[in-house]
């Protein structure tokens, strides 16, 4: 069972404009997930109160994190416009699940605003609608599947490559990390396994939290390869 407490503060922050003070510098930036057993926060496209563009940083013990005013528009989006994000790979046939669906139908509308961005130009795009899920694919399935014509969506200014990173942030938990509604073995194995087909390894090293995914694949390759004969003693080509 989650901590109410936890789920609040991340409905709360998570996607939202922030400034984030620590005993040494403010960041200000866009919100991830928090860590609460590292007693963390990630911060997205994050700028330090010197100016330093710090890219994603894990701010470990802030000392307070204001929420800023949304600068993202909020936008009614025809559904039939949206594609889920390439990556997701959540089963979405709980019981609760169809009871939001249940829910929604009869209300008419989301209580809560998915976040799409505009993917007009991405070669990674497999699809020719105009936006794409960047958070909330349960509430787009929901909005789906409830025969929902349109739903109010906040429109975020994210490349290709912004959008992986908050996904993975969204849904692979860091060593020792909380693990509550992220993603097992087998949704990682297959959301890797399509990050693979988009970007290099040598990018996605890029996210720390892959990193030993990644490695575990290529060992495995290796070992394979060895195997099968097409590499002797690990050093080279037969």
């Amino acid at each position: 069972m989650g901590n109410p407490f936890y789920d609040d503060v991340d409905d709360t922050f998570r996607g939202v404009r922030v400034r984030v003070h620590t005993d040494e510098h403010t960041y200000e930036g866009w919100c991830g997930r928090w860590h609460y057993n590292e007693h963390g926060v990630i911060v997205y496209d994050a700028e330090r109160d010197d100016g330093e563009q710090m890219g994603a940083v894990t701010l470990s013990n802030p000392e307070v994190v204001e929420r800023l005013s949304p600068t993202d528009p909020i936008e009614e989006v025809r559904v039939a416009d949206i594609a889920p994000s390439p990556y997701t790979y959540r089963s979405m046939d709980d019981p609760d699940h169809q009871k939001f669906i249940k829910l929604t139908r009869e209300r008419g509308h989301l209580l809560t605003y998915p976040t799409v961005r505009r993917v007009a130009g991405d070669e990674q795009r497999d699809h020719n609608r105009e936006y794409e899920v960047v958070a909330g694919h349960r509430r787009f399935a929901t909005a789906q599947q409830a025969g929902l014509d349109t739903i109010t969506a906040r429109i975020a200014d994210l490349d290709a490559w912004e959008a992986v990173e908050r996904f993975v942030d969204d849904h692979v938990a860091i060593q020792g990390g909380d693990e509550r509604h992220m993603y097992g073995q087998e949704e990682i194995d297959r959301m890797l396994a399509r990050l693979r087909e988009d970007w290099s390894d040598d990018r996605l090293r890029e996210i720390p939290v892959l990193t030993p995914y990644i490695e575990e694949k290529l060992a495995s390759t290796r070992s394979e390869a060895m195997r099968q004969g097409y590499l002797a003693d690990g050093s080279g080509d037969r």
